[in-house]
């Protein structure tokens, strides 16, 4: 009897099987959350969807984010502007421009859509709303003032301007802008809202 045959080679043009870790599955997960805010809204939003719509499982996720409020937040922390680097272009204004532009990219991208979704979905008294404040928005309204706290110390604005009251004023405008109007939020709104309006707040 004539020995089996060997089996046959896979084709050269079999998809090889990988398997997703580290910064590439987290990118996955966290844009499939922005998906899931835009199409079924954060209600609707289970670990089971968002692991179907990174075509991954679900104990990828639940090994590190227990709850969808934590997978939520870390997903927004991630994609909006990071807090490591702050602009200093050696000047207030240029600094404080840098900072709103990057504000209107991103409201006016995917990342502002899911969130536009998501804000008109939660009640401000909703124990997420809390800790979407506390973890992602705080800490960037800081960022503002850090800004003008280092403005001031070189002597670029009046003492008293480096106030969390002055800082809010700019990113106020541009994301009541965008919750109203809706996007995009023009790049000539943004420069009118810092000649016009938060610089004469901040000149001696």
């Amino acid at each position: 009897m004539a020995a089996p045959a060997d089996p046959a080679p896979a084709p050269s043009w079999a998809p090889a099987s990988t398997r997703r870790r580290g910064q590439t599955l987290e990118q996955a997960i966290f844009q499939a959350v922005l998906d899931q805010l835009q199409t079924v809204g954060y209600a609707r939003l289970t670990m089971e969807g968002v692991a179907g719509c990174a075509h991954t499982g679900k104990a990828a996720l639940y090994r590190r984010w227990p709850r969808k409020e934590d997978l939520v937040v870390d997903a927004l922390d991630h994609v909006l502007p990071s807090l490591a680097d702050l602009p200093d272009h050696g000047n207030v204004r240029d600094d404080l421009l840098d900072l709103l532009r990057q504000l209107a990219a991103m409201v006016n991208s995917g990342t502002g859509c899911a969130l536009r979704c998501l804000l008109a979905e939660v009640d401000r008294e909703h124990p997420f709303a809390r800790l979407l404040h506390e973890r992602v928005f705080a800490p960037r309204k800081r960022s503002f003032r850090a800004v003008l706290q280092r403005a001031a110390d070189r002597g670029q604005l009046r003492a008293d301007a480096a106030s969390q009251l002055v800082a809010d004023v700019g990113p106020a405008m541009v994301v009541q802008r965008f919750l109203v109007d809706g996007p995009p939020v023009p790049d000539d709104y943004v420069v009118s809202i810092l000649d016009q309006v938060v610089m004469p707040l901040l000149r001696p």
